[in-house]
């Protein structure tokens, strides 16, 4: 009895052991990824200098010049019209802009292409415009909650110079911008399913604006296209009428400055309009596609036969913010690296065009210079100075050819110069990315011991001398502690940053101390007695993480997803089709499954090539598919009542009639958005108060949750209640249908592989139509049922939203581990299943990142790796996250009622 006793104390003892190393493995990952992430992804230093008029230039080698007079205000007014998601191609049809086009035949607008830099989200595309420099990438993360611009810029110039300035549109410009605007007003960005009062919002102020003449600057943004596009993608019908709008606010802006130029013949006004980014094909953006990328930019002015009738040139976005300062007679801002746009500047005579491109070519060689020291010697900046040679000349003698000859000398110098310049911006901080793929191999060395070593059938113990292991990893300790010392005295870096590498180059020597130790006593035995099924579990999700190391692999990474799954599924079959034990039920699963997996794949289109071809959900939202779309989404809901009656989570009446309500809630709100064939006529036709009582309803099954959290079992299937029902809200009609889906699947694969946790754990994300792209995330979930923007809040939502599939598979995967009557061995598998999960996102994250580490200066290192490198780190925060939520639910819930 005694013996049974104490064996019973060490098991837990050993279960609590490994439950405490979980959580410092976790927090050593977590530290580990913000320093990768910081070496990856490192903020730029601001220049805290603006600049002034001295800064334009007095002399063109050492020949001074009246730059009073060469450089100065030639515009009157100027309205400058950002169209958020104007893609390029939508100034392709002359039917939606009519009055823009009579402009072009009229000679007095011109059409260009601006192209962005990715990535392609409002708040860093107007820090573009307005400072003339690439922002962070990370500011994509930072769209949510815009920060003041620090940088020099062409709104802090205009108000410096005494032009005052107004603003309508976007509230993002009032965060960035804070205090400089004469007059303004916000429309919040996040409401997308509005698109018609958030443009009216602005177009109400023109009439009144174009009356006063108090202002300089008049800047409106309109979001409707964008909420277009995130609710039905560029191809919708709605569309066309939008731009139509568009094309009528600009006649009506036009018009009324035709009257202010004849009214003040000497100050002739100026037009621009521009999109602040695309829209990708179905219809998001922030990824790198054409769609996204290229926008269209209009330039509309009053002089007559000012502008070629024909073709159609490629300009950077970037190259707007210079034209603009050199338009109203601005310095330049001090870090712009943009050219100017020379079609725009056809009202400037030869000696002030001139001037400008000097003026430019002198400010962005400034920046050249900076970024490189030796620049002076390179063959772009012996082109600048051969330029002013050659405007020497033309100032003596005004020749065509000396005057064309200087032009192309200064913008090609200017061009490259700022090419060069772009490509310095982009620094990696080697020794962050080194020490945070280090620390996460040691971790995933560890956990691969913690979880694989228990398998008897792979692995066998061997005696090594404990003492000479002992010594090994003692001096693998102390030696990072040296390095660390050395570092912090060679080293010229912040204390903060020191703290972070001395702290991580600790966690490796203590990881080498464990590892040493701890794999002295494994040995690999022969696989001759290893099952086929876990042989390709191995070997796929190795392949899986290798597939990284192609951009085109990382694109359509679904592909490889499906492959691997059906591929198992059909090995799975065919196993029990020739077994001596045959089980046609257990067949009949798998067929049900691989049926289920042909639809789902069509369901939504994802992945980069052909995500823009039709798919099931495209063709359910059409309004002539409204009935079918509403018994889907009706079917899908009884469905998952039924599912969760299977996993068990639906055991008494209260938690039925709460369940029922919560979907009768989705219902109700899905109706009154439209999307349904029945209708509800209230007067809350957002459904706010209907999501209101949604949240309610899962408070309070919340609640019941956790006062029952002596019971691990218990918990686990009330956070997959909770969990389920609130995906069904944020899930699209059409989607509801692959939860039960889901939970069939895993049931299914659960009883097929006794000993196996579940593989799904990603498949239906992917399938969900999200890819590695950020255009994919459906920013429009963050704002279900709500009446005011939380960026916590949204961003919460949107989380949830994007990886509910994987969530809801770790969760039914760790409900089959608690399931086992003996605690001690329930103990024993959720820690498997909690480590199974924190492997199979860490083996990814590991390999990725040192992938990227090693393509850092690849050709689609922003467009394709940095997004993946993003989506990988929000994954595995979230899996650490409930890897750790796990432990702490062994820790405090360990009696089994």
């Amino acid at each position: 009895m005694m013996k049974e006793c104490n064996d019973v104390f060490r098991r837990d003892s050993r279960s609590l052991i490994q439950t405490i190393f979980t959580l410092f493995w976790i927090c050593s990952a977590l530290f580990s990824l913000s320093i990768f992430l910081y070496g990856f992804f490192p903020l730029k230093s601001l220049a805290a200098d603006f600049a002034t008029e001295n800064d334009i230039p007095s002399t063109i080698l050492n020949s001074s010049v009246e730059n009073e007079v060469l450089y100065k205000r030639r515009s009157g007014r100027f309205v400058f019209v950002l169209i958020d998601a104007f893609r390029w191609d939508f100034l392709e049809n002359q039917k939606s802009m009519p009055y823009i086009f009579e402009l072009k035949k009229s000679r007095k607008a011109i059409f260009l292409t601006a192209r962005c830099h990715p990535p392609t989200a409002t708040m860093p595309r107007i820090k573009a415009l307005m400072t003339g420099t690439i922002p962070n990438y990370i500011d994509v993360i930072l769209n949510l909650g815009s920060d003041r611009v620090m940088e020099d810029n062409l709104i802090h110039q205009a108000v410096e110079n005494g032009l005052k300035v107004v603003f309508y549109g976007d509230e993002t410009w009032l965060h960035l911008f804070p205090d400089k605007f004469l007059r303004k007003e916000g429309t919040t960005s996040f409401f997308v399913s509005d698109y018609s009062e958030v443009d009216s919002n602005v177009t109400r102020h023109i009439d009144p604006e174009m009356k006063a003449n108090d202002w300089d600057i008049l800047i409106l943004h309109y979001l409707g296209l964008d909420h277009i596009g995130h609710l039905a993608g560029p191809s919708s019908p709605l569309v066309p009428p939008k731009l139509r709008e568009m094309d009528e606010a600009i006649e009506k802006i036009h018009r009324s400055l035709q009257q202010w130029d004849n009214e003040h013949p000497g100050k002739p006004s100026y037009l621009i309009v521009v999109g602040d980014h695309g829209m990708h094909d179905l219809g998001s953006h922030g990824g790198a596609t054409t769609g996204e990328v290229l926008v269209s930019l209009i330039m509309i002015e009053n002089l007559e036969k000012n502008f070629p009738i024909s073709g159609r040139p490629e300009v950077s976005q970037i190259d707007i913010t210079a034209t603009i300062a050199v338009l109203l007679g601005l310095p330049i801002p001090k870090l712009s690296l943009g050219v100017l746009i020379p079609p725009a500047l056809k009202r400037l005579t030869d000696e002030q065009y001139l001037f400008a491109v000097l003026y430019n070519a002198e400010q962005v060689a400034s920046q050249f210079l900076l970024a490189d020291p030796e620049g002076i010697s390179k063959e772009c900046f012996k082109m600048f100075v051969e330029a002013k040679s050659t405007h020497m000349s033309w100032m003596k003698n005004k020749s065509s050819a000396l005057r064309d000859a200087a032009e192309t000398l200064y913008i090609n110098a200017t061009q490259q110069m700022s090419s060069y310049v772009v490509k310095t911006l982009v620094t990696f901080d080697l020794l962050a990315l080194s020490l945070g793929c280090f620390t996460f191999i040691q971790i995933l060395l560890l956990l691969f011991y913690s979880e694989i070593a228990k398998r008897g059938d792979i692995f066998m113990k061997a005696k090594w001398k404990k003492s000479a292991v002992f010594t090994t990893g003692l001096a693998l300790f102390f030696l990072n502690l040296v390095f660390s010392s050395v570092c912090s005295q060679i080293l010229s870096v912040s204390a903060a940053y020191l703290f972070s590498v001395t702290s991580c180059l600790l966690l490796i020597g203590f990881h080498s101390w464990i590892l040493c130790v701890r794999f002295s006593t494994i040995q690999i035995k022969k696989f001759s007695h290893t099952s086929v099924t876990t042989i390709f579990l191995i070997v796929g999700s190795i392949l899986h993480t290798i597939s990284f190391s192609a951009s085109s692999f990382i694109e359509e990474e679904h592909q490889t997803w499906y492959f691997l799954w059906i591929t198992l599924i059909l090995l799975l079959f065919f196993s029990f089709c020739f077994s001596d034990n045959q089980s046609y039920f257990t067949q009949f699963q798998l067929f049900c499954i691989m049926v289920g997996h042909r639809i789902l794949r069509k369901l939504n289109q994802t992945g980069d090539k052909w995500a823009s071809l039709p798919d099931i959900a495209g063709w359910l939202e059409m309004a002539e598919h409204k009935v079918i779309l509403s018994f889907v989404f009706v079917f899908g809901l009884i469905t998952l009542w039924y599912g969760l009656i299977w996993l068990k989570c639906l055991t008494n009446t209260f938690d039925k009639a709460l369940t029922f309500l919560a979907m009768a809630c989705i219902f109700i709100y899905q109706s009154l958005v439209g999307d349904l064939l029945f209708s509800f006529h209230l007067e809350d036709s957002r459904g706010v108060k209907i999501v209101q009582l949604f949240w309610l309803i899962s408070g309070l099954l919340l609640i019941r949750t956790f006062r029952m959290c002596s019971s691990p079992k218990q918990v686990i299937k009330g956070l997959i209640h909770v969990w389920t029902l609130t995906s069904a809200l944020l899930l699209g009609p059409y989607n509801v249908i692959l939860l039960p889906y889901l939970i069939l699947t895993s049931l299914f694969i659960q009883s097929a592989l006794k000993n196996t946790v579940d593989c799904n754990l990603m498949l239906l994300w992917l399938g969900n139509g999200n890819s590695n792209s950020l255009s994919s995330i459906n920013v429009a979930t963050g704002y279900i049922g709500a009446d005011h923007q939380t960026v916590a809040g949204a961003g919460l939502m949107i989380l949830v939203h994007t990886y509910c599939f994987p969530v809801l598979s770790a969760l039914l995967a760790l409900l089959r581990a608690a399931r086992q009557k003996d605690s001690t061995q329930r103990n024993q598998e959720m820690i498997s299943t909690l480590h199974l999960c924190f492997i199979h996102r860490l083996l990814p994250l590991t390999v990725y990142c040192i992938i990227v580490t090693l393509q850092r200066h690849h050709l689609f290192i922003w467009s394709v790796f940095a997004p993946k490198l993003l989506y990988e780190a929000v994954h595995s925060v979230i899996f650490f996250a409930f890897v750790a939520s796990g432990c702490v639910l062994l820790l405090f819930c360990d009696k089994e009622k």
